[in-house]
């Protein structure tokens, strides 16, 4: 894949780089770059973090948008190798492993611990720790603490003559619920309207496999290969898979002309498996009402898992460290934490802004905002080792070809076994 050509190509120079000093040039204007990913309705949302920063501080931030998780990757690893990376980046938890054991990294614990913007006892527990390295230490100061959650097209539910769905609901109400929602109104073998859909992936598939008693790894913190092939993990993945070996969900070929997130977007899907990223866009939806329910108990036994979703603001190693964490601070700090609530993209890291009016306004959707901050109890976290997101890449394949039913699940799993052996 391009993402793993490109970091490959830049780990020897890396090193070097990392070694003699990065980032941006202090000695200019002491305006910071910022790098982040999203669609059209996120970057606007950080667009406004950067204008509240500017107006309050008077600090200049240079945004480096990019519109896909992959682009964002491969163009942090290609500006660290050419020794010229953005001072402040924002990156999921599962991908930072590679920056930080390249040292690309500076960590914010010591800033952390003495700032008097950000209360560190504030922060939700699950999302600081997954910003740990193997010796502990913080190094990224987290910006939100999202889950995996159902979305639900209200209107459609009430089509059907169904109640939305109960706090705690399972697995067989969720396949029941997915069943009366797909629509085949003609006749013709496709449906007009599938009940569910979600993306094929490491992170999608993950509470499928907690909850069914496995684990994607031996050691979460220090992973040394993959446990997808044992029978419990192979349970939790044909769960998943079932949903759309059913029917419920589009088959590659449908979700090749249109993605899952745009036919919720359109009403050919009821249901979608998501984090709080989707909320953004989601609510640009003027045809029908929407909500947000909770994950549901997912195993045989009614267990219950979720995975957690967060990104953190990093700094980078020799870049303008003062200028940078001063950014990093307002964006992951109460002022910050607002004006990304109130945009809808993320649930708040801090719980004084997570329990706040600014996220959990009713006047906004999703009215059922608080069913995110209800899930943080049971948030199991991906790995973040150097090597995750070329793992993840691999295991990813796999999953989406046995969602896809072009390998049975046993297939995938011995699949993943042997392509991972080699160390994570």
């Amino acid at each position: 894949m391009e993402l793993r050509a490109k970091f490959a190509a830049g780990a020897a120079a890396l090193a070097a780089v990392f070694s003699t000093g990065c980032g941006g040039d202090p000695a200019a204007t002491g305006r910071v770059s910022f790098q982040v990913f999203g669609d059209a309705e996120e970057l606007r949302i950080y667009r406004n973090l950067v204008t509240a920063y500017e107006k309050t501080t008077g600090g200049s931030v240079s945004l480096v948008e990019t519109p896909d998780r992959k682009g964002h990757l491969a163009r942090l690893a290609t500006g660290f190798a050419a020794g010229r990376p953005p001072d402040v980046f924002l990156i999921n938890q599962r991908n930072v492993g590679g920056f930080v054991a390249r040292g690309g990294v500076d960590p914010v614990a010591a800033r952390l611990a003495a700032s008097d913007v950000i209360d560190q006892d504030d922060l939700y527990p699950v999302a600081l720790d997954a910003f740990r390295d193997g010796a502990g230490v913080v190094q990224c100061v987290p910006q939100n603490v999202s889950s995996l959650v159902v979305y639900y097209n209200a209107d459609a539910f009430g089509r059907a003559g169904l109640a939305k769905p109960a706090p705690n609901w399972n697995y067989d109400d969720l396949l029941r619920t997915a069943r009366a929602l797909t629509r085949d109104d003609d006749g013709d073998g496709t449906p007009e309207q599938f009940g569910i859909a979600t993306e094929p992936s490491t992170i999608r598939a993950a509470p499928f496999v907690w909850a069914a008693g496995g684990e994607l790894v031996d050691d979460a913190r220090a992973p040394t290969r993959t446990t997808l092939d044992t029978p419990a993990a192979r349970s939790g993945l044909q769960r998943l898979v079932a949903l759309r070996a059913e029917g419920l969900a589009p088959d590659a070929k449908a979700v090749a002309a249109r993605a899952v997130d745009e036919r919720f977007l359109d009403g050919s899907v009821a249901m979608l498996l998501g984090s709080r990223r989707e909320v953004p866009t989601l609510r640009t939806i003027k045809d029908f009402a929407w909500d947000v329910a909770p994950l549901p108990a997912l195993g045989p036994r009614g267990d219950r898992a979720s995975v957690l979703h967060a990104d953190g603001f990093c700094l980078a190693r020799g870049g303008q460290a003062d200028a940078a964490w001063r950014f990093a601070e307002f964006a992951a700090g109460p002022q910050g934490q607002r004006i990304l609530a109130l945009g809808g993209r993320t649930v708040p890291s801090l719980r004084s802004v997570a329990r706040s009016r600014a996220f959990l306004n009713p006047g906004a959707a999703p009215r059922s905002s608080r069913v995110f901050l209800d899930q943080t109890g049971r948030l199991g976290t991906m790995p973040n080792s150097k090597r995750w997101t070329d793992t993840e890449d691999k295991i990813d394949l796999a999953i989406e070809q046995a969602y896809y039913g072009r390998i049975d699940v046993a297939e995938a799993a011995r699949r993943i076994a042997r392509e991972t052996q080699d160390g994570l």
